[in-house]
């Protein structure tokens, strides 16, 4: 029950932390450099989680060291989403820029899958224009 509690601490901790760095860019960037301040928010946040949810001491402690493991990938991500040299030649946000490379390829091979059917299915649909064209060519001559 308390290994429980610790575990669902340091995951409550590791998601507010990266939510609050993803916004704050100063932050991100610091944690990103220096692992003593990505340290030093993670053991504070867990404490002030730990204690409004009346966790004790060292389940607070073991939570603090757990979702320090858990945000240093984090911040990594955070780095390539955000700050990277890619990232920011791209906009400054990788996701949205594959999310939109990702969104224009499925359009694309939509379009392909559109253009292989018509030409399957020319029979189909070209013998119903053919009949159709001549329907309204035998109308308009037959009224002459």
């Amino acid at each position: 029950m308390l290994f429980q509690m610790m575990i669902f601490l340091a995951i409550a901790s590791s998601i507010v932390e990266l939510v609050f760095a993803a916004n704050v860019p100063a932050w991100r960037q610091l944690a990103y450099k220096h692992k003593w301040f990505n340290m030093t928010v993670s053991i504070g946040l867990s404490f002030v989680l730990g204690i409004m949810f009346g966790a004790g001491g060292l389940i607070a402690m073991g939570a603090a060291m757990i979702s320090t493991a858990l945000s240093i990938p984090g911040y990594m991500y955070l780095h390539w989403n955000y700050d990277s040299k890619n990232a920011k030649s791209h906009g400054g946000n990788m996701m949205s820029h594959i999310k939109n490379k990702w969104i224009q390829a499925f359009k694309d091979l939509a379009k392909l899958i559109y253009a292989v059917i018509r030409v399957i299915t020319f029979p189909i649909w070209g013998v119903r224009l053919a009949f159709q064209k001549y329907q309204t060519f035998k109308l308009k001559f037959s009224r002459s």
